[in-house]
Order: C-alpha cells, then sequence, then structure tokens
C-alpha cells in the first residue's frame, strides 16, 4: 500500500496463533503441601501468590502427570530488573528447603 496523501507507505498485519496454556499450580497436591510446609519451617512464613505467564516445559511436565510447583526465594523488587540479582543468604534459604522437601517425602 501507498498513500503519498499522508506520506505512508508499508503495510502492517497482525496474525495470532493458537493459544498457548499458561501453569496452574495445583495447591492441593503432595508436592504443594510440602513446599509450603518446608517454606514455612526455613523462612517462617507462606505466602503463596501467582505471577502470570507461559512457561511450555512446565506445562508439558503438568500434562504428563507431574506435579509441578514453581517457585523463587529472593526480592521481588529485583525480578527482571535492568540489574537483576539475588542474595547469597536468599540462595542458602532455597537450598535448606529443597533439602526439607527431599527429608519429608522420603518418608
Amino acid at each position: 500500500m501507498h498513500y503519498p496523501e499522508e506520506n505512508l507507505r508499508g503495510s502492517l498485519a497482525v496474525t495470532f496463533d493458537e493459544a498457548t496454556s499458561g501453569v496452574a499450580c495445583n495447591l492441593k497436591s503432595r508436592g504443594f503441601e510440602v513446599l509450603c510446609k518446608a517454606t514455612e519451617k526455613i523462612v517462617g512464613h507462606v505466602k503463596p501468590y501467582s505471577i502470570t505467564g507461559t512457561l511450555p516445559l512446565i506445562r508439558d511436565l503438568k500434562d504428563e502427570g507431574f506435579d509441578v510447583q514453581t517457585v523463587g526465594y529472593g526480592l521481588m523488587a529485583t525480578y527482571h530488573a535492568k540489574n537483576e540479582y539475588c542474595l547469597l543468604s536468599d540462595m542458602c534459604q532455597g537450598y535448606q528447603i529443597f533439602t526439607s522437601i527431599i527429608s519429608q517425602l522420603e518418608n
């Protein structure tokens, strides 16, 4: 297309592919239960929340029957920031939570 009277030329087409499903973690699963218990034990509190988005690999695992939970420990204020960073203390808490989850699931 060419619109000389408006000094415009070109075109723009917008198309949409099939929708991609997001991740919805099972808040009644054994995985969620032990994750919350471990987090409360180590961090002192649990405050589940949702951030919208798509993670196709995580969704595929869930669709295959895995109990999938996503989690993060750290500074939400730096999440996707220009200079994103974390604290070693938060990483250590995450490790402690991970070991607590393993010990709970071994029982």
